[in-house]
């Protein structure tokens, strides 16, 4: 009898399993389809949604979301910017100009898609900074670890 209670329990658990893993590949790939709208207006970056998936330098300092901007008093950070950022693992350049950058990061694992937009303030001598998920609540500090990498590599 103890055998049977195992077996169904272990069922059950392989069952779980496998939705689990099915949810997971469908919130994924409605990350990748999903269209976004980005950029600067009235000289700021979007705000982040009240998940905790998003940092952005022009939240409020008592807000969760807040990250320092990346001091840049020379110019060279931003000048070094597309190819260090580029060059980091799932990081795709969608769009740049003069004073904004906008990659997609893609995890390697299960293809979840991030937004990373970079503002250039040469006037504040800075460089405005916003990570978000796409899809799902939290990341795991993935969006905060991302900038702060890319901070130290610049």
């Amino acid at each position: 009898m103890t055998s049977k209670i195992a077996i169904g329990v272990f069922a059950a658990l392989v069952v779980l399993l496998v939705l689990a893993a099915g949810a997971l590949l469908m919130l994924a790939s409605s990350s990748r389809r999903m269209a976004v709208e980005l950029g600067v207006s009235d000289g700021r970056l979007a705000e982040c949604p009240a998940t905790p998936n998003c940092v952005c330098s022009d939240a409020a300092l008592a807000d969760n979301h807040h990250i320092n901007a990346i001091q840049d008093p020379t110019g060279s950070k931003w000048a070094n910017l597309p190819a260090t950022v580029g060059a980091m693992d799932g990081a795709m350049l969608v769009r740049s100009d003069d004073r904004y950058a906008y990659f997609t990061f893609t995890s390697r694992v299960m293809r979840f898609v991030d937004d990373v937009e970079f503002h250039y303030r040469p006037e504040a001598r800075e460089i405005a900074v916003r990570s978000a998920s796409r899809v799902g609540r939290g990341d795991l500090n993935a969006n905060r670890n991302r900038l702060e990498s890319i901070r130290a590599a610049l």
